[in-house]
């Protein structure tokens, strides 16, 4: 209870604003101290988990998308590299049944082939080369460069031509030691058709003998001739 003296020394001091009963507006300045009143619950929506969820996840999605790209390039980059590496490679291999130069080399991926013929040899076959050099050639000689790549397919040409010769030469051989023995065998069954007979009466016999005219015979085929160096390699001819 305030005596006069004590209300009238309160007169004239500001008055603290009251908070409005029951949550509702009140006068200006008796709200928050900022002057203004406080919005009333249910007004605007609270922010749920779901809107702060989103930017995130559109965020992962596209640092996804980014990663999953630079993944892409760089493994194309490096299959390029890669083919563009193999087309500096050559190698000596099977064509058929001769020899060919190869751009590449000689292994396949998956269905794309990593060689291509840069010159082929049908010249040289397969079947006048000794089998230890078919093999390698069947399972491909690997060279570091196109000069080396030439070398190797002329070393080949030169053996496979010596033994091609050789084989010729062995061939028409045999082919004269066989006429030879075919005029020998006829000349026999002449002579014997044509040695004499008996004639005359009583016991006087007389013989007659045929001069034996020669048979003109064609002249033989010769052999192929050889090189020097060809004739070095002859030896290796049918060697395992």
């Amino acid at each position: 209870m305030q005596t006069p003296a004590g209300r009238a020394a309160g007169l004239g001091r500001p008055v603290p604003p009251q908070p409005a009963p029951g949550g509702s507006f009140g006068p200006p300045g008796s709200g928050d101290d900022s002057g203004y009143g406080a919005a009333p619950d249910g007004v605007f929506g609270a922010y749920s988990d779901e809107d702060f969820d989103k930017p995130r996840a559109g965020r992962r999605w596209f640092k996804r998308s980014l990663y999953i790209v630079l993944a892409l390039a760089v493994v194309g980059g490096g299959l390029y590299g890669g083919y563009r590496w193999t087309q500096t490679q050559y190698y000596v291999g099977a064509n058929d049944e001769h020899v060919a130069l190869y751009r590449g080399i000689s292994q396949d991926l998956a269905w794309v082939s990593l060689s291509k013929v840069e010159k082929d040899h049908p010249e040289i076959e397969l079947k006048y080369l000794p089998p230890y050099q078919r093999k390698q050639v069947e399972t491909t000689i690997a060279e570091g460069s196109l000069a080396d790549a030439r070398e190797k397919v002329t070393e080949l040409g030169t053996q496979a031509s010596a033994c091609k010769k050789d084989e010729e030469r062995r061939r028409a051989e045999r082919e004269k030691a066989e006429r030879e023995q075919a005029e020998r065998e006829k000349d026999a069954r002449t002579g014997e058709g044509e040695a004499g007979g008996t004639t005359g009466s009583g016991a006087t016999t007389q013989t007659t003998t045929t001069k034996k005219i020669p048979t003109a015979t064609a002249p033989p085929t010769p052999g192929p001739s050889l090189s020097e160096e060809e004739q070095k390699l002859v030896s290796q001819c049918g060697k395992p």
